[in-house]
């Protein structure tokens, strides 16, 4: 039964780490992005032409960025859907309602039981009759 929670728990935690991910990635393309600008301003106020492509490639590198921070995007939205919707299952709104502020708005517990007036134990318990309920299959 433990390794059941577990697994459950691992499940639910795709949305946390596939968004860090997601901001990873989006941290790098703004960072690309700066890159390529600075290299296009060098370029035009430079009186000579440039040594080599590096302007070129510095979009192009921003372009492959910015493919990569839309894959880890779209990536985060199909897990995200796919929690919803196994919490979604669960015919008790508390308990989706436990799920959804630790698992896809990435709560602590304890702040979980300060947005439901809940005590952290209840919180806990509460935690455990979800997970009980939901099936990951």
């Amino acid at each position: 039964m433990a390794e059941e929670r577990c697994e459950k728990v691992s499940w639910l935690k795709r949305a946390f780490y596939a968004e860090k991910a997601a901001k990873a990635y989006l941290e790098k393309y703004e960072h690309e992005k700066y890159l390529a600008q600075r290299l296009s301003r060098t370029f035009s106020e430079s009186a000579g032409s440039p040594s080599g492509n590096s302007t070129e490639d510095a979009l192009i590198r921003l372009a492959v960025t910015e493919r990569q921070a839309q894959d880890k995007l779209k990536e985060l939205v199909r897990i995200r859907e796919e929690i919803t919707t196994v919490i979604q299952q669960i015919d008790d709104n508390d308990l989706q309602a436990v799920l959804v502020w630790h698992y896809l708005n990435y709560f602590t517990f304890e702040q979980t039981a300060e947005k439901m007036h809940y005590g952290i134990a209840t919180v806990h318990r509460k935690h455990s009759q979800a997970l009980s309920k939901i099936d990951i299959e």
